[in-house]
This record gives C-alpha cells, sequence and structure tokens, in this order.
C-alpha cells in the first residue's frame, strides 16, 4: 500500500513560527491561494495514485471526480520518487467559472531530498505533463510586507476577488530543518475562518526596540565578565556554557538597563521589558562567545 504524504499546513503570517521566514533580499515566490480540494499523485510503477488531503484515493471515493482525471495520466511520463501537489478546483466559496474541475499544480515533493522543489522544477514539469499551474503573481527578492499585501484578493482564475496567496521562500528552514511556508488571506476568508489578519511576524514591538537600543555588545561583555569575576563562570568560557550565563545574566541585564538607562525604558511595563531582553541577549551572547572563540 502507498504511503500518504500530507502537504505541509501553510501557516498564517504573523504567527510566532514564521518570524525570520521573510527576510530582506530572499528569493521568494508569490502564489495565488485556491480555494479548491488539495490533492496529489505520484507514480507507482506503471500506476498512478491519487490522494485527497487526508487519504488514498479510488474510484469509490474519488474526491468529486480527481481520481479519475489521473487515471487518464501516463503513467511512465511521471518522475520517480516525487510527489505532484496541487489544487483541485471544485467549488467552494469562490466560483472558478471555466476554470472548475481542473487540477491546477503548485509543488513538487523530492522524497528522496524530504524537500519541496525549486518552483522552476515545478514549472518544468507542468509543461513537459502539459499540466495547468497555479498563477504566480511575482518571483524575486523580499521587499517588504506592504508589498505582500498589495496581492491579496488578486485573482488569475476566479469570478470576483480571491482567497489570498501563499507565499514560499523554499530555501528557509526551521530549527527542526524543516520547510516553512506561509499564508496572507483577504478580509472576506478571515471573516468565515476566524482567522487573525496577517501582519509582519518582523515586525518589532516598541518594547523590543527601546531594549535593542540599550542592551549592547559593551553592556554584555560587562556583565560577563563580573560572572567570572564573582567565580560564577570560568574565563574559557564557550557555547557549551550558554545556559549558565543566560540564567545568571537575564535578571542583571534588566537591573543594569534599569539602573543606568531608565529614561528609555520608563514609559513601558517591566514584564514586557524583560521579555525583550529574553529575545535579544541569546544573539548578542552567541556573537560575543564566537568572537571570542575566533580570537
Amino acid at each position: 500500500m502507498s504511503e500518504m504524504k500530507k502537504y505541509m499546513d501553510v501557516i498564517r503570517l504573523g504567527h510566532k513560527s514564521t518570524v525570520e521566514v521573510l527576510n530582506d533580499g530572499d528569493y521568494i515566490l508569490i502564489q495565488e491561494k485556491l480555494d479548491g480540494a488539495n490533492a496529489s499523485f505520484k507514480r507507482e510503477g506503471n500506476l498512478v495514485v491519487a490522494f485527497s488531503r487526508n487519504t488514498k484515493l479510488s474510484s469509490e471515493n474519488n474526491l468529486r471526480g480527481f481520481y479519475e482525471w489521473t487515471q487518464t495520466l501516463d503513467a511512465n511520463k511521471l518522475l520517480e520518487g516525487v510527489i505532484y501537489f496541487g489544487e483541485w478546483l471544485v467549488k467552494h466559496k469562490i466560483d472558478y467559472g471555466t476554470n472548475a474541475n481542473q487540477f491546477y499544480l503548485f509543488d513538487v515533493y523530492d522524497e528522496f531530498t524530504q524537500e519541496y522543489t525549486y518552483f522552476s522544477f515545478v514549472r518544468d514539469e507542468g509543461k513537459r505533463l502539459d499540466l495547468n499551474i497555479v498563477p504566480v503573481f511575482y518571483e524575486g527578492k523580499y521587499d517588504s510586507f506592504q508589498h505582500l499585501e498589495s496581492f491579496i484578493g488578486k485573482t488569475e482564475l476566479g469570478v470576483g476577488g480571491g482567497e489570498g496567496i501563499v507565499v514560499k521562500n523554499v530555501n528557509y528552514q526551521d530549527k527542526y530543518g524543516k520547510q516553512l511556508f506561509v499564508k496572507l488571506v483577504s478580509d472576506s476568508f478571515r471573516e468565515v475562518q476566524k482567522q487573525k489578519a496577517p501582519k509582519d511576524p518582523n515586525l518589532k514591538s516598541a518594547e523590543q526596540s527601546a531594549v535593542e537600543s540599550v542592551l549592547t555588545k559593551a553592556r554584555v561583555e560587562k556583565l560577563i565578565y563580573k560572572l567570572i569575576d564573582e567565580n560564577l563562570l570560568d574565563e574559557h568560557f564557550g557555547i557549551e556554557d550558554m545556559g549558565t550565563i543566560l540564567k545568571q545574566l537575564g535578571g542583571r541585564v534588566y537591573e543594569d538597563i534599569a539602573k543606568e538607562e531608565y529614561d528609555v525604558i520608563k514609559n513601558y511595563e517591566e514584564k514586557d521589558i524583560r521579555k525583550a531582553i529574553g529575545r535579544t541577549l541569546p544573539q548578542s551572547v552567541k556573537q560575543i562567545i564566537k568572537e571570542k572563540e575566533a580570537a
């Protein structure tokens, strides 16, 4: 029996897990987010095996005609070891008119590398197999959150406005080594699906900006050497001492800033400043250790 690969969950931009998915200069792809049924197929010997998002399909469970459509494909033309993902345009909220009941390819998953391929490969496979391709609104360097917003609601296939967009930075991997794609949907879809409005996850809060302005490398180094003086840290500290350093420095950093830079933080809640320190301090300590080890 064929193992099924479910397409990744595409995360709302602004969720905490989407911080740093998109950064200035990253090469990104913006595709129209289609309001159909997620579907996929792959070659297995001389057969074409089809799936909905959650199950393997058959003539009895055919995803409103998708299974029958896949059986018209020539299995020998499909690449082995890849999964073709796309949208089967059955009517949900958006009317796709003459584009309904068609398959639109949006990704190819390489089972060997366990990664989604670059879109150039997806496009080439679509052309070779004579498949529809999900509309692409933009390919190039990430510009800004406002640039992304300009594409929300645009559609090349639907009657009226579109559902939203999917933004892909194929090179990004999270801390678990997994790719992560993000979405921004239109107001009408957010109301129906009870989603939060999209926002720029990299946008810093006022508290964060205030802390970063005073949490300098010199300040952190000063406090690290106080730990050494107090025999709380070995002078030959390294990355293995990160836990100890962060545990000892958290409260000290806040007290030092409150004492020397009170005017910068006086308008913010202490708990918010401490949270901002917690987000900023690890990167500063890592940089100091890296420079120390390279010296």
